[in-house]
């Protein structure tokens, strides 16, 4: 019988597994990113739709290379951006206790 480490995030409510930390860490990191971007968002605009704010969040964090070089003057990095985040990837973002 072999024995397989998988690993996973305690922010992914999904409970996906890895065979790779390195692959668990990064969905952690993505999703802490989301996270933290929600609260801010809902801070800063509290009629903001929940949903609409986890949308956001994840967008961001899904992207976060593209957007931080737009931040840096490279706004078109924003445009080649032509693939929609999936309804389901929305979910992965836990909610904060």
């Amino acid at each position: 019988m072999a024995v397989v480490n998988l690993f996973m995030s305690d922010r992914d409510p999904s409970k996906r597994t890895f065979t790779s930390k390195a692959e668990a860490d990064a969905l952690d990191k993505k999703l802490e990113l989301a996270e933290n971007l929600q609260a801010f968002l809902e801070k800063q605009l509290p009629e903001l739709d929940e949903q609409l704010g986890e949308r956001i969040s994840l967008l961001f964090a899904e992207h976060k290379d593209a957007v931080a070089q737009a931040f840096k003057g490279k706004a078109d990095e924003l445009l080649a951006i032509d693939v929609p985040v999936e309804d389901d990837k929305v979910r992965a973002i836990g909610k904060r206790g």
